[in-house]
């Protein structure tokens, strides 16, 4: 039997086989704008400054525009709470891709990881979808994906659940999509170190700076080689430097 995730896939296929022009759910343009949610914490600000550097139309949501544009003057920066679906609506206006790099700050209450990282990120799918985005990227985590196996991760590990049903809610969802899960986060220099691809049957603890989160996240907007994918990542310090820029394509695509 086919399954949805399946035949969403199929779908696209189709669709860009039939147009025989430019692809709709390609890599993005430099015409096109990309909605940046968490541009300002500690590793969107990567996401925000990567796509800057390449070109891109950049626009932030935020919920204090003036202190955004202060850390990035070049981004466009619009208010708005992502628990909030109404307070969303004008920054979508315009967009053709959303890139969302949510974390929660509390464990329990408004910035919970309910709240946040689930609920958040259910908002901005929908919204995607709605106003016709081409794709959005989302972060989770290095194990987000082994909660479906090893149901007991998501008590011992906060925010592991609400990661992984994040995680489904997307692939169901019919956008075009990439999950980019990082092992842990680190805050050392980016683009001194490979960066490997774990599969998701063979996750292993690992490391990664933020910088180099962000590029792997910036670049699946101007990648369509990231496109209905999940890219667990760690660094690998026997890797080419960029290598992963080439490997991007050997990462097969969800089942």
């Amino acid at each position: 039997m086919t399954t949805r995730r399946r035949f969403v896939q199929a779908t696209i296929a189709i669709g860009l086989t039939a147009t025989g022009a430019a692809p709709k759910y390609g890599a993005a343009q430099s015409r096109e704008r990309v909605l940046v949610a968490g541009g300002t914490g500690r590793t969107g600000r990567f996401v925000v400054a990567d796509l800057i550097r390449s070109g891109t139309q950049v626009r932030g949501l935020t919920r204090s525009p003036d202190r955004a544009k202060e850390r990035a003057p070049d981004a466009e920066w619009v208010e708005g709470d992502v628990r909030d679906p109404s307070s969303l609506i004008e920054a979508f206006k315009g967009i053709d891709r959303v890139i969302s790099v949510l974390g929660a700050t509390e464990t329990t209450g408004p910035n919970s990881p309910e709240a946040v990282e689930y609920q958040g990120n259910v908002n901005l799918i929908d919204l995607a979808k709605s106003t016709g985005a081409q794709q959005l990227v989302m972060i989770t985590s290095l194990s987000a994906g082994r909660v479906d196996s090893e149901p007991e991760l998501a008590e011992r590990f906060r925010g592991m659940g609400w990661k992984n049903k994040a995680e489904h809610y997307l692939r169901d969802s019919g956008l075009a999509y990439t999950i980019v899960g990082p092992g842990g986060l680190r805050d050392y220099e980016g683009g001194t170190q490979g960066i490997q691809f774990q599969p998701e049957t063979e996750i292993k603890t690992g490391v990664i700076s933020r910088e180099d989160v962000g590029a792997v996240m910036a670049e699946a907007v101007r990648n369509s080689a990231a496109l209905m994918k999940t890219l667990r990542i760690v660094n690998d310090a026997s890797l080419p430097v960029n290598g992963w820029r080439s490997a991007l394509a050997d990462v097969p695509k969800d089942a």
